[in-house]
């Protein structure tokens, strides 16, 4: 067994008087080594100063250049390799910690950034506090009681199995080893599937296979419609269907499930026939294989049109009976969809209700495959879907298990820390509420405003290579300018959050009960299922925002048509850079690249309002094919060598989001333009706004401006919101700001760094393969590699002779 994890009840251990030094002495020398950096940078810019160049001196500034100091890799050459020359440093100096399996500066920024709401979530509560604030700090302190957990034991799991009509023992195994149909005749005679399928939806969110949501309909988006899509076996399909590839995981996975099944038994003190857990495990194998088996691919799935088809009920039923195998073939949908709408205010209409098919393909054969299945086969695996999600609720075996399986598996070599844990959880329950202080004390209105301005110089960008494009048609062009007119940005975080009563109005029925984590976790997903599925009568919310604050990431959202930018990443080291050339590099890269998305090969399926259909001549959609068929070609040849000879990107997989990397750039350096020429005091082009996104930015900040002064009644005004102070302030830049220690790269040289620098990163081996099989992101090296080379401007600046790795003849260019 391994180290168990020795927080409790939210109070941490106390630490010896050596790990109390050892603690100091890491602080000190990490203290010790900034300020070294820092001072050796500003030393720097005062051997410099007769270059005749204005040297950006703010704490911003200094803070960069001695990130980007440390990150260079001065040995390489930029234009063999520049990844290599803009991160070796970083990768040297930065290893993977032994409690990730992948390390880079987004890992790196959501690490503060967990350090940061745990700073929170342990905070006194003030009497003003609103009470999902409260209930969050509730489920941090109940999710550290981990003595409780051990406690309650298998208690709260084995009863919820039987809420679920599912097996109490070891399927196959004891008295209750076939069990009755539960509540409708369906079953009789074996397990009824069905009914745990749809119980485990509305109870636990949980999908087994077969997947079930209400969203709105993508071809009308002012509705919301119930779908129903293939799901995931459980453990990776690719690697289930290639034994030859992936043996080793495989492997890797019996063991696991064998270990598992072997420590229920132990701990609900059942008997079993030796050899039990290697059958079961097998049995789940064969199945997860046979299921894998049916799926269609993520290539195939990349044509979303195809797949698509609305009905109602009845058809439904007769599209997966077709061909059956009589009545144990049949999954009876009316019963399946009536289950998963219980104890919610949706009541069916047969005749005119309608659901969306995804995978038409997937059910007719599952419903083949499941009447052609033992019954044993098919009860022990939706057993063990089950149980293996909510076991890590328990005991801490379970969690020792699943860390040894990951170890095996992924490279991590220690624990994640509980609370940090605890941390996500809240975050991921209760993301608002704790976005609620986190925003009062690290965001300040004027990083909203410039994020503003910044996606609106994007925008302008886009609109100004849209029009020179000549494989689009005027047609086509004009529909898509209107599309980038109407895309709305949400920034920061919610207008509406810090409006009293707002948040209570958000968290309604959610509940928590303290040191009870399970019995808090089937009350706070039973609450959000319930909503969810109600939306099916109430029209969609177009101006929701589709995270929390608390976010290290950005979002475009196709059916919304908007571009969220949250508060947790407009932070250093893609934010707040003090150079603008750096940050228009980085986060103007990853705003451009999420504008993209709305016109990549999935994007631009969608039309202004969200709506799925086909907007695009059949001329210009040709000429775009080519064009992307280039990028394709081009990231499906990078291979990444330590993993083999057998692993290369997949360019269909991940096309998407290199289409939106090269855009992303390209749009960012465009604007960073506009901005240098604003600053030059020079004409702009007039912004291309309608109505509606002033209408929306507006809205956003008086939203802002009243929530932040009506909090808890009191007339705070902005001053609720961190402050930037005006020494922090860059000069004003107009191409000549210099970072000290760094006067030998220019401004336009260092926005390439800067988009280089947020992709410094690298994985386990383990964790690099999965990203390859699986990912929808090429690896960080070629996010670099691959989007620079193919752009003139870093050539130009970086003065690359044609023909060089970084600027090779042939160039990849959709946006």
């Amino acid at each position: 067994m391994g180290p168990r994890d020795d927080t409790v009840c939210g109070k941490r251990p106390a630490r010896s008087s050596r790990e109390v030094r050892l603690v100091v002495l890491a602080v000190l020398l990490a203290t010790a080594a900034v300020a070294l950096l820092a001072a050796v940078a500003i030393l720097a810019a005062y051997r410099e100063r007769d270059t005749g160049a204005d040297y950006c001196l703010t704490e911003a500034c200094v803070k960069t250049a001695a990130r980007i100091l440390d990150s260079l890799d001065t040995t390489a050459q930029p234009c063999e390799d520049f990844y290599q020359f803009a991160c070796g440093g970083w990768l040297r100096r930065n290893p993977i910690p032994e409690s990730q399996t992948s390390w880079d500066q987004f890992r790196s920024l959501r690490e503060q950034l967990l350090r940061d709401l745990r700073d929170i979530l342990e905070e006194a509560s003030s009497p003003d506090e609103p009470g999902p604030v409260r209930q969050a700090k509730a489920l941090y302190r109940t999710c550290l009681d981990t003595a409780e957990l051990e406690r309650l034991g298998l208690e709260p799991l084995l009863a919820t199995l039987a809420k679920l009509n599912l097996s109490t023992s070891l399927p196959g195994v004891g008295p209750d080893a076939a069990l009755s149909a539960g509540d409708g005749e369906d079953g009789a005679g074996g397990f009824d599937w069905l009914y745990t399928a749809a119980r485990a939806q509305r109870m636990l969110g949980h999908s087994v296979l077969l997947g079930f949501w209400v969203n709105e309909d993508v071809r009308n988006t002012s509705r919301n419609l119930m779908v129903v899509d293939q799901i995931s076996p459980g453990f990776s399909e690719r690697y289930l269907l290639d034994p030859e590839r992936f043996g080793g995981e495989l492997a890797e996975y019996r063991r696991y499930i064998t270990d598992v099944v072997r420590v229920f038994l132990l701990r609900a003190n059942q008997t079993a026939p030796n050899g039990t857990a290697e059958s079961f495990a097998a049995d789940v194998l064969r199945f997860s294989t046979q299921l894998a088996g049916i799926m269609t691919t993520a290539e195939q799935r990349r044509d979303v049109k195809s797949q698509f088809h609305e009905m109602t009920l009845d058809q439904l039923q007769e599209h997966t009976d077709a061909g059956g195998l009589g009545s144990g073939a049949k999954l009876n949908w009316t019963r399946y969809v009536s289950l998963v709408l219980d104890e919610t205010n949706v009541t069916l209409n047969f005749d005119t209700d309608t659901v969306v098919l995804m995978d038409s393909s997937y059910f007719h054969k599952l419903a083949l495959l499941v009447g052609s299945t033992n019954q044993t086969t098919l009860e022990r695996f939706v057993w063990w879907n089950i149980f293996s999600s909510l076991a890590p609720l328990t005991l801490q075996e379970f969690r020792d298990l699943g860390f040894r399986f990951t170890q095996k598996v992924f490279g991590l070599t220690e624990k994640t820390p509980r609370w940090k844990r605890c941390t996500s959880n809240v975050n991921t329950n209760f993301g608002m509420a704790v976005s609620y202080l986190y925003v009062q004390k690290h965001f300040n209105d004027q990083s909203r405003k410039k994020a503003l301005e910044m996606v609106k110089d994007i925008e302008a960008a886009f609109t100004d290579i849209v029009a020179d494009l000549q494989w689009m048609d005027k047609e086509t062009k004009n529909r898509t300018l209107d599309k980038v007119r109407a895309m709305r940005p949400f920034i920061g975080f919610p207008g509406w959050l810090l409006t009293p009563g707002q948040l209570e109005q958000y968290f309604q029925g959610a509940e928590v009960v303290e040191r009870k984590l399970f019995e808090t976790y089937l009350k706070l997903i039973g609450s959000s299922m319930k909503k969810s599925l109600e939306d099916l009568r109430k029209a969609p919310d177009h101006d929701r925002w589709v995270t929390a604050a608390t976010t290290v990431n950005a979002f475009y959202s196709p059916v919304l048509n908007s571009v969220t930018f949250p508060a947790g990443i407009l932070q250093p080291p893609f934010y707040g850079l003090g150079l603008e050339a750096l940050n228009y590099g980085a986060i103007g890269s990853i705003m451009g690249h999420e504008l993209t998305h709305g016109f990549d090969d999935q994007g631009r399926r969608y039309d202004k309002n969200g709506n799925l259909q086909q907007w695009w001549t059949e001329s210009t959609l040709q000429e775009y094919h080519n064009r992307v068929q280039c990028i394709v070609q081009q990231y499906g040849r990078y291979h990444v060598p330590q993993l083999g000879h057998n692993f290369t990107v997949n360019g269909i997989n991940t096309q998407g989001e290199n289409i939106a990397d090269n855009g992303g750039l390209r749009e960012a350096w465009r604007a960073y333009r506009r901005f240098l020429d604003r600053q030059r005091g020079k004409p702009q082009q007039p912004q291309m706004e309608n109505k509606k996104q002033q209408e929306n930015i507006a809205s956003v900040s008086n939203q802002t401006q009243q929530g932040n002064d009506t909090t808890n009644g009191n007339s705070k005004g902005l001053n609720r919101v961190a402050k930037v102070r005006q020494d922090e302030q860059p000069p004003q830049q107009h191409g000549t700001v210099r970072l000290p220690g760094l006067s030998q790269y220019s401004p336009e040289q260092l926005f390439f760094v800067g988009f280089a620098h947020m992709w410094c990163g690298h994985s386990t081996p383990g964790a690099l393969k999965s990203k390859l099989v699986e990912g929808v992101h090429s690896p960080n090296r070629f996010r670099v590699v691959g989007t620079l080379s193919n752009s003139k401007e870093f050539s130009e600046a970086w003065n690359c002779p044609k023909g060089s790795p970084m600027n090779p003849d042939e160039k990849c260019i959709l946006w």
